[in-house]
């Protein structure tokens, strides 16, 4: 990796002048690109000197308006390029933006051979006071501005959006200063109302952040500062947008690839956190099979990107639910079923999760999507733990809706615990869904085949919640209820109805345990031996309390769930194999077993 950061570089500054050729990242050359606009300005210098580098290229978008919002674009050449405007990401992002009604401003800024930073920061705030300085001329609507940028200039937009505001301030012994004096607007406000990073390095203390990407000596940070992090920590701090956020900070979309093998993936996750943290408004998404700008300019992520910024300028600090709409994650390439899923936020569903096939237009009345509402261990209030599980039932052909907020990172949620009325309100909403014309769920949702279920204190919020007329089945998963003799050993939070509750319980119901060595074995199967009014059974397989959750799709546990679901809510005779007859295939399935009570049999 050294290597190749390092040959990455050296081509960068060979390329070099005091104007190079247009490049993208790394100078390597790109197609051009021709936008479609009702008009457009090159070379136009923004601060008022004779200099390339402090040019600028102009879009308008080609519907005319009176005026139009701006976002200024900026590319990406880890800081080495003084002269790459013209490939701004032109055919993507930027035509992307042109096409919503944006006007695109494209700038050069100095390279890190011109001047050190923070130079190329004060390049980009003379551009936004630009903006403002010649909004009648070039027809900008200044009541917003947004900065975006991709690579290195992902970290200019996003460090522009932080200190959006300051002008002067101190990083640990580094005196800094934010603002610079280029150009004749400098009573201009150089303040942004949004962001959108793509692919950024964004905490240049630790751009491996623990991970096994090692950047190496003569980094581009390095070169950007003319020093070392181990000489000077400060002024790597003062590179790093983190260092300046805080709650009055505009709304940041964030887009980064797993795979990014140049800007580490943890970079836009540590962001995306510490933004969340102090109250800003933000969204993430995380590609999986994206790279260094490879795979990561889809139209749902460019659609992300235009309907975030819609969001922010139309609520001003993005209040209500506008930009919830857009957070979501592919997992999994969407799962092993036939209908590829994602996993997202959904207006008007707070503290909630939905996997859902990508594509609705596969469902309608005649062939709606079942509904699966789901509980998660530990009362936690994300699915972070079963996301791989839900996401591969929802590529077979599922809504599933999921206690808890999304799970953006891959890390143990630590947050507060989730309520037993969740799971009611999803029910609500999809029922509310199904029927609202304006929704696009609109009659794609079978609310009449609805099963609830959850994995250990989600499976008791479950039997908490059992009575409910509109469920049609349920699924207990490493579960059951306790009784006077074990109740000291539940976590403290958790629903605790007595045993008496499985009398409420009008469904079937399939209690999938991990085995003798599951914590709640004894439990589960004692609920089971005294249910006898309804069809039940309880499958078992021997991997303990956590189940195969986590593993690729949802492992073992998913191919079970998915045969009880295409059952008993798609009335799949070829998935009722698995649970019917003497010799179903759970009874032969390796180290699975297979247990009914006597009105299992009555099931079709």
């Amino acid at each position: 990796m050294k290597k190749i950061l390092l040959s990455t570089m050296m081509l960068c500054m060979a390329m070099m002048a005091t104007a190079q050729p247009a490049g993208g990242f790394g100078g390597f050359q790109m197609p051009q690109v021709k936008l479609e606009t009702s008009q457009e300005w090159k070379d136009v210098n923004y601060a008022g000197d004779d200099q390339a580098y402090h040019t600028c290229d102009i879009y308008l978008p080609k519907k005319e308006a009176a005026s139009y919002p701006v976002v200024i674009h900026i590319y990406g050449s880890a800081w080495f390029s003084n002269n790459s405007k013209g490939m701004a990401d032109l055919g993507t992002i930027v035509k992307a933006l042109l096409d919503a009604g944006y006007a695109v401003v494209c700038p050069n800024h100095r390279s890190s051979g011109d001047a050190k930073w923070p130079a190329q920061l004060h390049d980009i705030r003379a551009v936004v006071r630009f903006v403002r300085g010649e909004a009648k001329k070039y027809k900008f609507d200044t009541s917003f501005i947004a900065t975006s940028g991709f690579s290195s200039g992902g970290h200019l937009a996003s460090t522009t959006a932080t200190t959006s505001g300051t002008k002067q301030t101190k990083v640990g012994t580094v005196d800094i200063d934010l603002e610079g004096n280029l150009g004749k607007y400098t009573n201009e406000s150089s303040a942004v109302n949004a962001a959108c990073d793509w692919s950024g390095p964004i905490d240049l203390t630790a751009m491996d952040c623990g991970d096994a990407m090692k950047m190496g000596e003569n980094s581009p940070e390095d070169v950007l500062l003319g020093s070392k992090l181990s000489k000077e920590p400060d002024k790597y701090l003062s590179l790093s947008a983190t260092t300046y956020i805080d709650k009055n900070d505009p709304p940041v979309i964030i887009f980064h690839g797993e795979k990014d093998n140049v800007v580490p993936c943890c970079q836009g996750k540590k962001f995306y956190e510490l933004l969340k943290a102090a109250g800003v408004k933000t969204e993430a998404t995380f590609v999986p099979e994206g790279g260094h700008g490879m795979g990561m300019y889809s139209e749902e992520n460019l659609q992300k990107m235009v309907h975030f910024l819609d969001c922010a300028r139309k609520g001003g600090d993005c209040k209500g639910d506008c930009c919830k709409d857009g957070k979501s994650r592919i997992i999994e390439d969407g799962g092993t079923g036939a209908f590829k899923a994602i996993m997202k936020e959904e207006k008007g569903l707070a503290e909630h999760t939905v996997f859902v096939p990508q594509d609705l237009s596969k469902f309608n009345a005649k062939n709606p999507l079942p509904i699966l509402v789901w509980g998660n261990g530990a009362c936690a209030n994300s699915p972070w733990e079963h996301m791989n599980f839900l996401n591969e039932i929802a590529s077979h052909g599922f809504i599933v809706l999921a206690t808890g907020d999304i799970p953006m990172v891959d890390e143990w949620y630590k947050g507060p615990m989730s309520r037993s009325e969740q799971q009611i309100e999803s029910i609500d909403w999809a029922i509310a869904q199904n029927a609202d014309p304006k929704s696009p769920y609109y009659q794609k949702l079978d609310v009449k085949n609805i099963c609830v279920a959850g994995m250990s204190c989600g499976g008791l919020q479950t039997l908490f919640n059992c009575a409910d007329p509109r469920i049609k089945l349920l699924m207990i998963c490493n579960s059951g209820l306790f009784n006077q003799e074990n109740a000291g050993q539940a976590v403290g939070g958790m629903p605790m109805p007595k045993k008496e509750k499985l009398n409420d319980i009008h469904t079937p119901i399939m209690y999938m345990l991990g085995g003798k060595e599951d914590i709640a074995y004894g439990n589960g199967m004692d609920d089971f031996k005294r249910i006898s009014h309804v069809p039940a059974c309880a499958v078992n397989f021997p991997v303990g309390h956590g189940g195969t959750y986590r593993e690729a799709h949802g492992g073992e546990f998913s191919v079970v769930a998915l045969g009880w679901l295409n059952w008993q809510l798609k009335g799949d005779k070829q998935a009722a194999k698995m649970f019917v007859g003497k010799n179903c295939g759970l009874s032969t399935r390796k180290d699975w077993t297979i247990e009914k009570n006597k009105q299992f049999d009555k099931l079709k």
